[in-house]
């Protein structure tokens, strides 16, 4: 059987320009020094400012290729070599080990006493080296060397004799040299590890020792200190050379130094490979810099965070770029890449095919019956005024990181690094434009990105949403235009269309369904409602039309310059499966992708909205001000008609004719009618579904009670589907937090922001039980969920408390009531109307009797008025009465259940208790008349209002002020209203949800009240490494199981401690500090810190353990840093929880170097290289330069830099450790579980 392949159509090449350049300072010299060249030699008055832009684009691309191939082959050069000498080493390492610990040999025994000098004074036996030498054939056998470890006194004895040093006073005993003459058997042993060791020390001396190596010659320092003397005297430098006289240094040194060469005597080489290893680390990091980011880096930085890194693991079918089949135009399948391209470029190329060609005549017949607004001059000079370089820097710096580029490969950072040098040849190219009204087609093509929609059939070319990725340089003069156009399209666009428009939602068009739905219920009125499904909206567009529109609004001659210059002549390219199509034209639609896209699509569609509105003929719901009968966010379009034929007649009628001359079309059989209190019977040739729609994304049934059956409890199963899937995934719990905040919390807060019903306690009761069993898969929760949902600050993981969102959702609408314009809130006139006299702002300063209004009877208002008596109750405060309480309309205040309804007293201002009461006493009318000017004939009605005022209220005894909290959410604005609201009702109840009575019980501290808080803090500021933070996390809630917890629930037989000597309970605070492997562990690392950091680390639980830096006597950055390094201590500890003898430093060591690893391919993308090494290059220093463990040098000695001595006591023994911990008591320390 033989298999053939086929031809695989190769990839189309499409350079993108490599970000991580961008923090090679080397990189950006380069850049800057090339651009230079390019327009010193090309930037000529023959050459147009547009031709040496685009030329320059080429150049550049040309260098940066070239630059990289250089750095590449750079680099690969580098890591060979550097690969060499790690290869070298860990053979040397290897070797040395086998060299200096293999047996003893006949052969190592012979060569070692041929080496021994004839002719020297024997040792304390009298047996001299020539004896040896002659008998030794005989000797060997019975020569058993040192098997048993053990040296019997008379071989290990030795006579000293004494040598006159040559100057010296000879009655000093210090003026003789000890000549130890030791037993030659001994000496033969010690010869042989002798001439093992001579091989290893030239590795692991430095050059600077040049004594007994062999190769390195005393004469060699002498020159050194000529060199020395010299070379300062050349330069004139101020030096100083020290000769330091060593007393008896081999005596007083040698012991120190066996012990620490027997505790590691390849230390040396080890470290060696570990600066190797780093520097060739720091190599691979940059090569490999793309690939670190989406993987390492990314996992480090974002791994369980929320963000794409996490919700690519979550998608149940993760977005692919590849295209495996489709459908041609004739209904055929094809799986070959360059027939899937082709199909996409021929539909796309129909697709922005204008489909009509409307006269002049025939669009200015249509706009001529509409009034729209006109901008003013002032409106009209932002728009036209000439560009200044303020304005493309704001653009620049507001285009999105990390975005892909256009056709020319380069991205928003390169501009964003680069626009100082860029500014002036950018600036005359858009100049040029501007004049000429011409783009290059270079510069206005676009490259078309696929994404397949949601639900929809792959092997259709209508079922993906066509990105268009156009070049930046275009992009940032299409940012520019729309920055200006956002100003002005409030104005102009009526309050009817929310999308894309500042200051305006989508939840206002779906409240604003649901009051109408109960504006027609409660007035039992016939209404029909109709959802319009537009097809392709966005890419329909007519240019001719949409230049028309623009000319109707009043947009000066230079704004719509830069829009037909823009549309005059672009063009696009497919991209599928790596393959890019040929270059096609484009005759209509705003692409998708361009800033000014939504705002041009707003202002197109508005005639068609001003048509209907304006129409007569099209009945609406009409209230007290307003006729509503459309209602649009950006193409998604409501229409509310009379149940008349003849309505929905002319609606039709009237879009049919702005689709003749727009291009927009709407699919008629997918558009759907829900009928109000009537039955709908469709007599029109038009076809039309009938029954409950579906609007931005929410089923809407006629019965209101409805909702949360058509979307709450889908959710809940949806969600509770997608728990279970993500249950078995590697994600920890912060991880899982996190995904409940990215995945689950935006579709439940979309529902609760859409629909104002309250779904029942047992909906809310599901969804936390479905959250709890994912957070802790499936097992028994260790922190309760109540603790998780805790701001950070409090003890909690922010884990969205869903009860407070929906509250917090329902109460931004107090806000809005009490802050909104009725005129420019369709949704907020239907709801005023529905209150009748009563304002609504008044509603929140009223009791609950307002339930007895008719108002109430609204789902909107009644919902959220439920909520802020809720939140009243929560803040324990009252607004019965308070300096705002509305004096009119108010069921609190009448007489005989009849409000007060003062007309004049409301138009000279007098509305609240404020208004009327001063100090607990009524104001006289006197003043009243003098303060507000009211009619002296007024007698009698104030005689009244104070009557009742004064029978309602006890006025000796009234405090009007409003109460904190209260105060605190009357100040709350937007942006981010909800999550200010919601913030605001954890701070009711800020309380530490911490054990801290355990700690402050075992630590024995009495914290201030801002401590626990500090520490909380400490846990998220320390690093950004969400894995570190979560065991801090842990740890301070001490959710880890010891051996005294394992046996209360029957797991072990004993709550003893294992791992150290004593009978001493396991608990807690024994497991993790004061167990006796894991104090000396804790001593070694306050000891590495303070070497590194050149200060005193206390070995501290208080630091070590809670992660208190207060005193700590070094700046914040680098206590962060000394946190950082503890939380991996901890780290170690946990992984050997069981087995804590096992504990070593060097692991510990290992993953600090590999944590430090990513902290600096972190910096090293943020451009924050510098800083990084200022902070940590000294930790680096001190562990790849470590003396063996326990070889802190002798108190007394000098150390560098003014680094302190360790505490000074012995190593900690269990009694000890109640000193570290600050535990007053007889028999040991007082732990508690």
């Amino acid at each position: 059987m033989s298999l053939t392949q086929k031809r695989v159509t190769p990839p189309t090449r499409n350079w993108r320009f490599n970000t991580s350049l961008l923090k090679e300072q080397d990189f950006i010299n380069y850049f800057k020094r090339e651009w230079a060249i390019y327009l010193e030699q090309n930037n000529l008055p023959e050459i147009s400012p547009c031709v040496l832009w685009e030329a320059g684009k080429a150049v550049m691309r040309g260098k940066i290729i070239s630059y990289c191939a250089h750095k590449k082959n750079k680099e690969k050069t580098l890591i060979l070599e550097l690969e060499q000498k790690i290869k070298s080493l860990e053979n040397a390492y290897a070797d040395q080990i086998t060299t200096l610990d293999s047996p003893f040999s006949s052969s190592e025994f012979y060569k070692a006493i041929q080496h021994l000098p004839n002719n020297k004074a024997p040792g304390l036996d009298g047996f001299p080296a020539e004896f040896y030498k002659e008998f030794w054939p005989v000797l060997e056998p019975t020569w058993g060397g040192t098997n048993n470890h053990t040296i019997s006194p008379n071989m290990n004895s030795a006579n000293i004799s004494l040598l006159l040093k040559p100057g010296k006073d000879p009655t000093l005993p210090s003026s003789y040299r000890p000549i130890s003459l030791i037993n030659v058997d001994l000496k033969i042993i010690c010869k042989v590890l002798a001439r093992r060791l001579e091989k290893i020390t030239p590795y692991i001396i430095q050059s600077d020792q040049t004594g007994f190596i062999k190769g390195r010659h005393s004469a060699d320092n002498t020159r050194r200190l000529i060199n020395i003397i010299d070379y300062c005297s050349i330069n004139k430098l101020e030096k100083i050379v020290v000769s330091l006289d060593a007393e008896k240094a081999f005596d007083r040194k040698i012991k120190s130094l066996e012990n620490a060469y027997a505790a590691s005597p390849q230390e040396n080489i080890i470290n060696s490979l570990r600066k190797l290893k780093l520097e060739l680390n720091e190599i691979l990091d940059k090569k490999t810099q793309f690939m670190l980011q989406r993987l390492r880096l990314e996992n480090f930085e974002h791994g369980n965070k929320s963000g794409k890194f996490l919700a690519n693991q979550l998608k149940l079918n993760k977005e692919k770029t590849a295209i495996h089949s489709i459908k041609d135009s004739v209904g055929n399948i094809t799986h070959d890449p360059q027939q899937i391209n082709n199909s996409f470029k021929d539909f796309y190329e129909a697709l922005y095919s204008s489909q009509i060609n409307p006269s002049d005549a025939e669009i200015e017949k249509f706009l001529n019956d509409i009034n729209l607004p006109k901008l003013n001059e002032d409106q009209i000079t932002t728009l036209d005024s000439p560009f200044s370089s303020s304005e493309f820097y704001k653009a620049i710096q507001h285009l999105p990181n990390n975005k892909a580029p256009g056709p020319d490969g380069f991205p928003a950072e390169f501009y964003k690094e680069f626009w100082p040098v860029l500014e002036p040849t950018f600036f005359r190219m858009v100049t040029q434009i501007k004049n000429n009204h011409t783009i290059s087609p270079n510069m206005n093509s676009a490259n078309i990105s696929l994404l397949l929609k949601p639900g929809k059939d792959p092997t259709l070319p209508s079922s993906y949403r066509p990105i268009s990725l156009i070049n930046v340089d275009l992009k940032i003069i299409c940012k520019v235009l729309a920055r200006r156009l956002e100003k002005i399209t409030p104005y102009i666009i009526q309050s009817d269309q929310t999308g894309f428009i500042k200051g305006r939602h989508s939840a206002d068009n779906t409240r604003r369904l649901i009051n109408i739905i109960d504006y027609c219920s409660i007035n039992k009125l016939e209404k029909i409602v109709v959802s319009l499904d537009a097809e392709k909206a966005f890419d329909r567009v007519n240019w001719k039309f949409l230049l028309a529109v623009l000319h109707k609004f009043g947009f000066g001659p230079a704004f719509i310059n830069w829009i037909e210059t823009l549309y005059s002549s672009p063009n696009a390219r497919v991209k599928t499966n790596d393959l890019i199509s040929q270059s096609f034209s484009l005759q209509r639609g705003t692409r998708q992708g361009c800033p000014l896209s939504p705002s041009m699509f707003i202002i197109f569609i508005e005639p068609l909205a001003a048509k209907i509105r304006q129409n007569v003929n099209i009945k609406g719901i009409q209230t007290e001000n307003t006729d509503h009968k459309i209602s649009l966010y950006a193409d998604d379009v409501l229409l509310f008609l009379g149940n008349s034929q003849t309505a929905l007649q002319k609606t039709i009628t009237l879009i049919d004719k702005f689709s003749s001359v727009s291009d927009y079309s709407i699919n008629w059989s997918k558009s759907t009618v829900l009928p109000l209190n009537c039955k709908f019977q469709n007599i029109i040739t038009t076809s039309l579904q009938s029954g409950n729609i579906r609007y931005l994304g929410i089923n809407f049934s006629p019965r209101l009670l409805d909702l949360v059956r058509l979307n709450h409890i889908p959710l809940l199963k949806a969600i509770e589907d997608d728990l279970t899937r993500w249950n078995s995934l590697p994600i920890s719990l912060m991880g899982r937090v996190a995904t409940i905040k990215m995945m689950i919390l935006p579709k439940v807060n979309y529902l609760f922001l859409m629909i104002p019903n309250k779904p029942s306690i047992a909906w809310f009761k599901s969804l936390d039980s479905n959250i709890s069993k994912f957070l802790w898969k499936s097992k028994t929760s260790r922190i309760s969920l109540k603790t998780l949902q805790k701001l950070k600050c409090s003890g909690g993981l922010e884990l969205p408390n869903f009860y407070h969102y929906f509250l917090a959702n329902r109460l931004q609408y107090v806000s809005r009531w009490m802050k909104s314009n009725r005129s420019d809130s369709p949704w907020l006139d239907l709801e005023q109307t529905l209150c009748g006299k009563l304002k609504i702002s008044d509603l929140p300063l009223i009791s609950s009797s307002i339930k007895h209004y008719n108002c109430f009877k609204s789902l909107t208002i009644s919902t959220t008025l439920i909520a802020w008596w809720e939140f009243l109750k929560m803040a324990k405060s009252s607004l019965i009465p308070c300096k705002l309480t509305p004096i009119w309309n108010n069921p609190d205040i009448c007489r005989k259940k009849t409000v007060l309804n003062f007309s004049e007293w409301q138009e000279k201002g007098i509305n609240n208790l404020e208004h009327v009461i001063h100090d607990g006493t009524f104001i006289s009318f006197e003043d009243l008349i003098l303060k507000y000017e009211i009619s002296s004939s007024k007698f009698l009605e104030y005689h009244q209002l104070r009557s009742i005022i004064q029978a309602r209220f006890n006025l000796s005894n009234l405090n009007l002020e409003i109460p904190v909290w209260i105060t605190d959410f009357l100040n709350l604005y937007t942006p981010k209203l909800l999550s200010k609201i919601y913030k605001l009702l954890f701070k009711i109840n800020d309380s530490i949800s911490l054990p801290t009575t355990k700690w402050e019980r075992d630590l024995s501290i009495i914290p201030d009240e801002n401590f626990w808080t500090q520490i909380c803090l400490n846990t998220f500021k320390m690093t950004k490494n969400p894995n570190l933070q979560l065991i801090q996390y842990k740890t301070l809630h001490r959710i880890h199981y010891t051996g005294h917890r394992m046996f209360q629930m029957g797991l072990r037989e004993t709550n003893i401690c294992t791992n150290c000597t004593g009978n001493y309970i396991e608990n807690y605070m024994h497991a993790i500090w004061s167990c006796m492997p894991v104090q000396r562990f804790w001593q070694t690392i306050c000891e590495d810190l303070s070497t590194g950091f050149h200060c005193d680390i206390q070995v501290s639980p208080k630091l070590c353990i809670l992660g208190d830096i207060s005193e700590l006597n070094i700046e914040t950055n680098i206590s962060h840093i000394v946190l950082t390094a503890l939380c991996i201590a901890k780290k170690t500890i946990l992984m050997k929880w069981k087995s804590k003898n096992d504990l070593c430093i060097t692991h510990y060591r290992n993953l600090l170097l590999d944590h430090i690893s990513l902290e600096r391919m972190s910096a090293t993308t943020k451009n924050q290289l510098t800083t990084f090494e200022s902070l940590w290059s000294p930790l680096i220093s001190s562990i790849t330069e470590l003396a063996p463990a326990g070889s802190f040098p002798p108190r007394g000695s000098s150390l560098p830099l003014g680094l302190s001595y360790p505490d000074p006591s012995p190593p900690p023994t269990q009694s000890n450790i109640t000193l570290h911990m600050g535990v007053l008591g007889e028999g040991g320390p007082c732990y508690s579980e």
